[in-house]
Formats: C-alpha cells, structure tokens, sequence
C-alpha cells in the first residue's frame, strides 16, 4: 500500500502532467499530415524524409533568419539561386488532395516578373511567386495577386497557401486571409522536382531575390487558428517549435514542480 508521501508525489506529478498537456494540446495538431519541413538553419536538411534534403544552385548564404538562420538567395539577370528538393518529385504534386504551404521571406530586389517564392511547375500547380506585371504583388498560381504592396517592405513576411481539392484555393499573408477563390481547382500532376526560391520550369531567369525561411507542407487544409498560430502576431512560431516531440515545460508545469520540492523538503524536515 502506498504511503502519504508516494501518494502525494503521484498526485503532484499526474498534475504536472496535466499542466504540460494543456499547454501543448493546441499546437499537437500541427503535426498531423506534416509532409516535409525545412528549418533552413545552416543547411537543406529536411525534417521529415530525409530523400527530401535539397541541393543549391547558384549564389545563396546562411545569414540570421525569422528563426534561427535563414537562406539569402542572391539572385538576378545573370545569377539564378535557389535549392532544388531532392527524392521523389511527385511527393509534392498532391494531384487530386489537399494541400497547404506554408514560409517566411524578405524581398530584396524586384529585378523580373514571376519571381519564385516556392514552385513545382506553373500551369495550376504548386506556385507562390510575385505576379507578372504587377510590380510589388505576389499570388498563389490560381489566386491572386494580393492588393497590398507589400513587396516594397523589406522586413519578414509569412506567407500561406492552401488547396482543398475542387473547392477553394486561399491565400494568406500575415495571418490575414488575402484572397480566396479557384472554385473547383485540383492540382495537376507535373515532371519537374520542387524548387525553393525557383521556378523548374523557368531556372534561368525567374529566381527570388532576398531570404527565405521555415517552409513547410501538409497534405491536408490548416485551420484559421493553426495558420494564427505560426503568424503568432508577428512575432511568428517555427513548425519546428509547433510540432515539437518532447515540448519545452510550461511556465505553470516548471512551478508545480517547485512546489512539489518545497512540500517535499519540508515534510522530510518535519
């Protein structure tokens, strides 16, 4: 039979348990049909299939990110940088399922039209890139472009795509929803591997310009409050803090555990 003390060390813990869980209930979810995550924090490594590391091309640099570092790309007319993704291309063609992008850039130079953010192929496919003619606005490939500029801006910006198959296509920015529409769009299947910070169907003139972080993609729809919880009022969350294994002890799990020391203590004194 257990004695009082085991008993009221059992219970400090089931409590403690039960502070770490609710504090880290609300971001579990973000794990679920996690399909590649790359923190970009010094190298192309990717978190999920390691098929999925990726090679860059062209003239790129590790320098301080949103989150830990980021890549700066330096791209122009006659210099064209970006990672290409390696393993199986058709991992990121999701033809015919639900899909959602999700990464942080700054914009350094407008030097041409379709700079790619992030592309699979164009033609309805997986594309977040600035509009042709439109000088400081950026679109996902059937929706868009957004109307506010903010391409001039050169602070971190977070960007978000989702495809639910055949019903909408939404575009976010900031943690606001921007535009919607692609009423009945399903995303083809395309031969050619994802680029970050190019376009495969353009690799010679179509290069981002300016660094990029943190990208992510599910095969499923981000809810409103996921895609809020990596804005997190701009200060932003990284995937990898979101969908963590052994999450960071809360502030309230850290305190119970003071307290359940100085009971402890002063019932060995006692």
């Amino acid at each position: 039979m257990m004695n009082t003390r085991t008993r009221f060390v059992l219970t400090v813990f089931a409590a403690m348990a039960g502070f770490v869980l609710a504090g880290t209930s609300a971001n579990a979810t973000l794990s679920d049909n996690l399909v590649e995550y790359w923190d970009l924090d010094g190298n192309y490594d990717a978190f999920v299939d390691a098929t999925h590391d990726g090679t860059q091309t062209g003239d790129g640099t590790f320098v301080g990110g949103k989150f830990g570092q980021a890549i700066d790309l330096e791209s122009s007319d006659g210099t064209q940088s970006f990672i290409t993704v390696g393993g199986d291309e058709n991992d990121f063609d999701f033809n015919g399922s639900d899909m959602t992008v999700s990464l942080w850039y700054t914009t350094e130079d407008l030097y041409t039209q379709w700079q790619a953010l992030i592309a699979k192929a164009e033609g309805g496919a997986v594309r977040l890139a600035r509009n042709s003619n439109s000088g400081n606005l950026i679109k996902f490939d059937v929706v868009g472009p957004i109307t506010d500029g903010h391409l001039n801006d050169p602070g971190w910006h977070h960007v978000v795509a989702t495809v639910e198959s055949g019903v909408e296509v939404t575009l976010w920015v900031d943690g606001a929803l921007a535009a919607t529409g692609g009423g009945g769009h399903v995303l083809p299947n395309t031969p050619t591997p994802l680029l970050i910070g190019g376009n495969p169907q353009s690799p010679t003139t179509r290069a981002w310009d300016g660094m990029i972080d943190d990208v992510a993609f599910w095969d499923r729809v981000l809810t409103d409050d996921e895609i809020g919880d990596i804005w997190n009022d701009g200060d932003g969350a990284s995937i990898g803090s979101l969908t963590s294994v052994i999450p960071e002890p809360t502030t309230a799990a850290l305190g119970l555990l003071g307290v359940a020391g100085l009971v402890m203590r002063r019932r060995k004194v006692a």
